[in-house]
């Protein structure tokens, strides 16, 4: 198949959504609601994390998976988004929701404006202008101590439960980022399964038969970009309920490398991936330090390797690959 045939497939092909998903959806919700009532306090602050991760790693996923830009700078959002949450707390005394909404607004700003430049470059000089941002963060954030506290860390308040409601503060703090969760999962679901995924699947294969299928390549890369950062803010500002704490050092190039890698081993171009993807960031790490410290950038390493040798399209899309080619084989058998 060429590259202007597959572009019009990607272009004219419905996305159809199974109704037999649903009871795969009411199971999955009825885990996650039962999680914090059933599991230890320490496993629900894990899972915490896990949401918060995979909020951003949906961000980037939207990024690369389904637009086809490469991004290091994932980093940045993710922590403009946790520092204008935190600060909008600490400076302006905002509720911990309006942070959350705040640093969503500014992620989505600052992402949008960078996607006009971004969306003019390709290939390597994309990887360095955003490896530029990546870079830039933890000297910035430690240059104007005066506001974000600079080596010393900036502490966040966690939200605390009402007296009425009888959870724990991990438990609370558990369901309230799985709300946020939830509604960023099913917009990008929304976003990328009509016409506009249809298009960003035309833009990730080849920009130039997009455009001359009439799609706006130029203005999808953008908002795609803006949307992308926006998730990673919201990540970030969602992590800040987590752990409580910022330091410039977490926001290193590192965390990109992360993000970029985990959404690799989860499936480019999934919105599943990206769970996948939090939990490989939360829990990779700390299993792989577990082995022992020096071994644990090898045995992160090594995870990587095996996923990409054995599942070239994530862990999410091997399986729908595999799903997929089940369904195709069954209908040849009946047809057959």
């Amino acid at each position: 198949m060429s590259t202007q045939q597959a572009v019009t497939r990607a272009i004219e092909t419905p996305t159809h959504s199974p109704a037999r998903r649903w009871a795969l959806g009411i199971l999955c919700a009825v885990v996650l609601i039962a999680a914090p009532l059933l599991l230890p306090g320490y496993f629900t602050f894990q899972l915490s994390g896990v949401i918060a991760y995979a909020v951003a790693a949906l961000g980037l996923n939207l990024i690369i998976g389904y637009t086809g830009q490469i991004s290091l700078g994932h980093n940045a959002f993710f922590a403009l988004g946790a520092y204008s949450g935190a600060l909008s707390m600490a400076f302006f005394n905002v509720h911990y929701l309006t942070s959350i909404a705040i640093a969503a607004v500014v992620s989505f700003v600052v992402g949008y404006l960078a996607g006009f430049p971004a969306q003019r470059l390709r290939g390597l000089y994309l990887t360095l202008l955003t490896l530029a941002i990546a870079v830039s963060v933890a000297p910035v954030i430690k240059h104007y101590k005066d506001i974000t506290g600079g080596m010393a860390g900036l502490f966040v308040e966690r939200p605390s439960p009402p007296a009425w409601l009888n959870l724990s503060r991990d438990a609370f703090i558990y369901y309230i980022m799985l709300v946020f969760a939830v509604a960023c999962f099913w917009l990008v679901r929304n976003f990328v399964a009509g016409s506009m995924g249809r298009a960003l699947t035309a833009v990730r294969l080849s920009p130039l038969a997009a455009s001359s299928m009439g799609v706006d390549v130029a203005r999808y890369k953008v908002l795609t970009f803006g949307i992308g950062s926006m998730l990673g803010g919201i990540g970030g500002a969602l992590f800040n309920f987590s752990i409580g704490f910022l330091a410039p050092d977490s926001y290193s190039l590192m965390l990109s490398v992360s993000f970029l890698s985990a959404i690799v081993v989860g499936g480019l171009g999934t919105i599943w991936g990206a769970l996948v993807a939090g939990l490989f960031l939360q829990f990779v790490p700390t299993l792989a330090s577990d082995v022992g410290q020096a071994l644990a950038g090898a045995v992160y390493g090594g995870i990587l390797i095996l996923c990409m040798f054995f599942m070239p399209k994530g862990i999410v899309g091997s399986l729908l690959k595999y799903l997929h080619d089940r369904r195709v084989r069954a209908s040849g058998g009946r047809h057959g």
